[in-house]
């Protein structure tokens, strides 16, 4: 199972006051707010870059609940979306009942969970889909965080990391008309190391993050890792849950 990440550095006191407007009823009428600055960036990344975007702002609000709930499903599902950053087809298809996530604490959790299963599994293919999820999660995050400056002036921070780094990458779909290789043609890799601002990004702090999330995931029977059979029927071609080489990925700048 995923680790607090360092970038996460609330209190139990923090995590256990809940001052934000919550009814099951109204769905997510209550989560505004404007993060259309966070849309702004996310324009000027590469796809793979989005996708851990994604994965970062649900991490965001998984972790902000840490300890109030006894629930394993969010964190899976972040071990898997990880894995979903190196190919979108690690991430298996996943409804959950909404009956089932209830309250101030779970009801955001699904929400957040309902969110990032299309933009990390089909992004790639419907930009609408990661856009959308960006700023449905960017929202949710800013809502429920029990510090909304400190969390915005980390993400303000996280985007410009990743700007810096991981701008567009021209791809050539010809390259694979078959889609055999989704994997590596959607930008230089990105770890979690991206979110952290205490630390500076590497490519290899990244290659070996990924590979330890792929194993861990795989080792540990994770529910929302597609399996083999699920990898065959997409047309998932080589060794699963490994990275490829070094040389198949773009670098990233100032790697």
């Amino acid at each position: 199972m995923l680790p607090r990440p360092d970038w996460i550095a609330l209190s139990a006191d923090e995590r256990r006051r809940l001052r934000y407007i919550w009814d099951d009823t109204r769905a997510s009428q209550d989560v505004t707010g404007n993060v259309g600055w966070v849309l702004e960036a996310a324009v000027r990344l590469s796809v793979r870059a989005q996708l851990t975007l994604c994965v970062g702002l649900y991490e965001s609000i998984v972790w902000r609940f840490e300890g109030l709930h006894h629930r394993d499903e969010a964190l899976q599902v972040a071990e898997a979306a990880w894995c979903a950053t190196v190919d979108p087809r690690y991430l298996r298809f996943y409804e959950l009942t909404r009956t089932d996530w209830v309250g101030p604490v779970e009801g955001p959790l699904w929400c957040a969970m309902a969110w990032l299963e299309p933009a990390v599994r089909i992004g790639h293919q419907f930009p609408a889909e990661l856009y959308d999820a960006i700023g449905y999660l960017g929202c949710l995050a800013q809502h429920v965080a029990p510090q909304p400056e400190a969390w915005g002036a980390w993400l303000e921070g996280a985007l410009e990391r990743l700007v810096a780094r991981h701008p567009p990458h021209e791809d050539d779909p010809f390259d694979d008309p078959f889609g055999r290789r989704i994997g590596t043609r959607l930008g230089p890799l990105v770890g979690r190391g991206i979110f952290d601002p205490h630390h500076e990004p590497s490519a290899r702090a990244d290659a070996a993050f990924l590979a330890g999330v792929l194993a861990d995931a795989q080792a540990s029977g994770n529910p929302f890792l597609a399996n083999p059979g699920d990898l065959k029927d997409a047309g998932f071609v080589g060794t699963p849950y490994r990275l490829d080489p070094p040389n198949s990925y773009p670098q990233a700048k100032n790697a």
